[in-house]
C-alpha cells in the first residue's frame, strides 16, 4: 500500500452532485453528476479497481471484490494469508490472476479471484505495487527492488534491473506497456525507466529531457496518439514512445498523487489534495495538448487510490469505498436526436442508465414509466432532447411507458430491465 495517509474526513454521504444540466455522452464541467456508492463493497480502503478483460475486480486490505458482468453485484474473495496492509494492483495472466501485497509480496489466484494464495517465489522484497505484462512475460514493479520478472513456467520471479542504480532508481511508483516499450515511473525526480526490447536494458530518460526534483509519476495511460504520466505537478504525455515529454498542465491543479483511467473517447484524472479531497478532470482524447483539462466534480472528504471504466461508468475507489458515475451514452451508442414520432429509449434491455432520446427540448414534455401491473415505477419532466434516465434501482422485468408532449400527443413503448 505506497499511498501518502492524511487525515480522513469523519463526514459520511453517499452522493456527490455538481449543479449543472447534462450536455454531452462523457462527463463534462457542465454535467450535473450523479455518483452512486457500491455498497456491496466495504466503505472502507479500496486500494484497487481494475478492469480485467471486461470483468471489474476491487481490492481492499486483503480481500478481492469480483463484479458480475453488469458491475452491480460483488463477491467477496476469501481473505489473502498472510495479510498484507494493501492490495495495490491486480492482473490477469495467463489463466491466472495476480494481486500484489504491499508488506508481503505477490499472490495468485486460479479460481478468478474467489480464493488465493501467497506466490511470492523468488521475489526480491515485500514491496510490490503495479504490474505490466509485455510480450508473453509478466513484470511486477515493486518500492524497494526495482522490477521483477516472473519466470516462463510462472513458478518463481527474479529481478531484471538491467540498467537501473540501485541507490537511485529502485523505487518505482508506477509501470505500463505501451505499443512500443516498457516503461517505469520511479524515484523522486521525474525519472522514467525505458524497457530497450532488444538489450533488456532500461534506459534512464526524464520528463522534460532533466531532472526536475521533487517530481513524482503515479500513474500511465496510453490513448491512441499519446503516452500519458500523471504526475504531482500535472500530466505529461509524449507522442514519440516516451523519448520526449510534453508538459499539459492548463486547467490542472497540482495536488499530491493523481490517477486516471480512458475511455474510447476520454482520459480521466484523479488529482489528490492535502485536506483529503478529490478534483476529477477529463478531456478528449483526440484534443490538442494546448486544449485544456475540464474539472469534472470535487469529491470533498475523498481519497482516490484509482479509477476503471467498466459497463459505461466510471469507477473511483477511495478511502470510504468504491463510487461509480454513469460517462453517458456516446461510449455504447452514439447520441442521437430523435424526432418525436421516432422516440426511442436505448439501450434496451438495460439496468443501469437509460437515454430518452426524443424532439422535445424545446416544447418539453413528461414521461412515465409504469410496471406490468400497471402500478407507476418512474417519472419525469423532459428537459432534454437525450436525456438520461436511472433505472438502477428497479426490479428486472418488463415496463410500459408513456412519452406525452406538449401539444405534440404521445409515444409509448416497452423497456425491459435486465438481471444484474
Amino acid at each position: 500500500m505506497k499511498i501518502i495517509c492524511f487525515l480522513l474526513s469523519l463526514l459520511s454521504f453517499q452522493y456527490a452532485w455538481a449543479q449543472s444540466d447534462a450536455t454531452s455522452g462523457d462527463l463534462t464541467s457542465a454535467a450535473r453528476i450523479v455518483w452512486r456508492a457500491e455498497t456491496q463493497v466495504p466503505t472502507s480502503d479500496i486500494y484497487a479497481i481494475r478492469n480485467l478483460g471486461g470483468k471489474l475486480y476491487a481490492a481492499g486490505a486483503s480481500q478481492v471484490y469480483v463484479a458480475d458482468r453488469w458491475g452491480t453485484s460483488w463477491t467477496a474473495s476469501s481473505e489473502f494469508n498472510p495479510a498484507p496492509s494493501g492490495i495495490d494492483d491486480l492482473a490477469a495472466f495467463k489463466g491466472k490472476l495476480y494481486a500484489t501485497g504491499y508488506g508481503k509480496g505477490i499472490y495468485e489466484s486460479t479460481d478468478n479471484g474467489k480464493s488465493w494464495r501467497f506466490a511470492s517465489q523468488g521475489l526480491s522484497g515485500t514491496a510490490p505495487v503495479r504490474f505490466a505484462e509485455r510480450k508473453g512475460t509478466l513484470y511486477v514493479a515493486t518500492d524497494d527492488q526495482g522490477v521483477q520478472q516472473l519466470n516462463a513456467a510462472g513458478t518463481a520471479w527474479a529481478a531484471f534491473n538491467n540498467g537501473l542504480d540501485f541507490r537511485s532508481s529502485y523505487s518505482f511508483n508506477a509501470i505500463i506497456n505501451t505499443d512500443s516499450c516498457l516503461i517505469g515511473g520511479m524515484g523522486a525526480n521525474g525519472t522514467l525507466a525505458v524497457l530497450d526490447d532488444k538489450t533488456g536494458r532500461w534506459d534512464i530518460r526524464y520528463h522534460g529531457g532533466r531532472i526536475l526534483p521533487g517530481l513524482i509519476t503515479f500513474d500511465f495511460v496510453q490513448t491512441g496518439k499519446h503516452i500519458w504520466a500523471f504526475t504531482n505537478s500535472k500530466a505529461f504525455a509524449s507522442a514519440d514512445n516516451g523519448a520526449t515529454w510534453t508538459h499539459v498542465p492548463a486547467g490542472m491543479r497540482s495536488g499530491s498523487v493523481s490517477r486516471a483511467t480512458a475511455t474510447a473517447t476520454h482520459i480521466y484524472a484523479a488529482v489528490n489534495f492535502g485536506d483529503n479531497h478529490t478534483i476529477l478532470y477529463s478531456r478528449r482524447i483526440g484534443a490538442p495538448l494546448s486544449e485544456a483539462w475540464t474539472a469534472v466534480d470535487t469529491l470533498a472528504g475523498y481519497y482516490t487510490y484509482g479509477l476503471a471504466y467498466a459497463n459505461g461508468r466510471l469507477y473511483v475507489a477511495t478511502q470510504r469505498g468504491l463510487i461509480s458515475t454513469f460517462t453517458g451514452p456516446s461510449v455504447e451508442m452514439p447520441r442521437q436526436k430523435i424526432p418525436l414520432k421516432d422516440f426511442i429509449v436505448y439501450p434496451n434491455p438495460s439496468n443501469s442508465q437509460v437515454t430518452l432520446a426524443n424532439g422535445l427540448a424545446v416544447g418539453g414534455g413528461e414521461f412515465q414509466l409504469s410496471d406490468s401491473n400497471g402500478k407507476a415505477a418512474l417519472s419525469l419532466s423532459i428537459t432534454s432532447d437525450s436525456q438520461l434516465l436511472d433505472i438502477s434501482k428497479l426490479a428486472p422485468g418488463t415496463y410500459y411507458y408513456t412519452l406525452t408532449g406538449r401539444g405534440a400527443g404521445e409515444s409509448k413503448g416497452r423497456l425491459v430491465v435486465g438481471e444484474p
